[in-house]
């Protein structure tokens, strides 16, 4: 006896393009349900962390085929701040680069940057984050004293205390109280810890949540197809 598609109402290969495409619409949500959650789970790492939304905001996922369905659909997560992400999850040790001997970690003295491109030295260099010590002594118009005690190293530099917080230059005007200003005595401040390298805390866990998200398509493909 020979069987033949069309012994049954709607041709057998109709049906299994249809079912096909079921199985594939299924596959690819939960592909992209699964993808979007772990992307929430690093985020919500970072959050936790105490590292802000900002830093969180720079994961990002994507589903392909972007807009259609596939058997095999696959999903995609990134950080725009790579570099950041994979120190923090490696626990690498950050050594200084190009020949320089020593780390500058600017304390909360140092200024944050106003506008991009403010100084030659970086022009590169995003507003509010700290100046380099570059940008530190044209800022101040004054040289940095370094002083190295065994393997760590300290930077002050010369300023006064300004009159709504923080510190100015330490000008004629200003320590010799000119104006009808009182005068303000030039003090040294610290704005660069000098360390040989830094050891970054082992803050994020990439593996663990990536390989939960991947056994949660395997089991609802399976609970709804297997």
């Amino acid at each position: 006896m020979r069987l033949t598609a069309h012994r049954i109402g709607t041709p057998l290969a109709d049906q299994l393009y249809v079912t096909e495409g079921e199985i594939a619409a299924d596959i690819t949500k939960i592909m992209g349900e699964e993808t979007a959650g772990l992307k929430d789970d690093y985020r919500r790492q970072v959050r936790d962390a105490g590292m802000g939304n900002r830093l969180a905001n720079t994961w990002r996922s994507e589903t392909y085929p972007k807009g259609g369905r596939s058997l095999n659909p696959a999903g995609y997560i990134w950080s725009n701040a790579p570099a950041i992400i994979d120190a923090f999850s490696r626990g690498a040790y950050i050594r200084p680069v190009g020949g320089a001997k020593w780390l500058w970690i600017p304390t909360r003295n140092v200024p944050a940057r106003r506008r991009g491109g403010s100084y030659s030295s970086s022009p590169k260099r995003s507003n509010g984050t700290r100046m380099s010590p570059e940008e530190v002594e044209l800022h101040f118009n004054a040289e940095l004293d370094i002083v190295i005690e065994g393997s760590k190293g300290f930077a002050f530099i010369d300023v006064v205390s300004g009159l709504s917080g923080g510190y100015r230059r330490a000008t004629p005007g200003r320590t010799q109280g000119r104006r009808g200003a009182a005068p303000r005595k030039a003090k040294p401040v610290l704005m660069f810890n000098l360390v040989r390298g830094v050891r970054m805390p082992k803050l994020f866990d990439l593996d663990g949540p990536a390989q939960k998200r991947a056994n949660n398509v395997a089991r609802r493909i399976q609970a709804k197809w297997g």
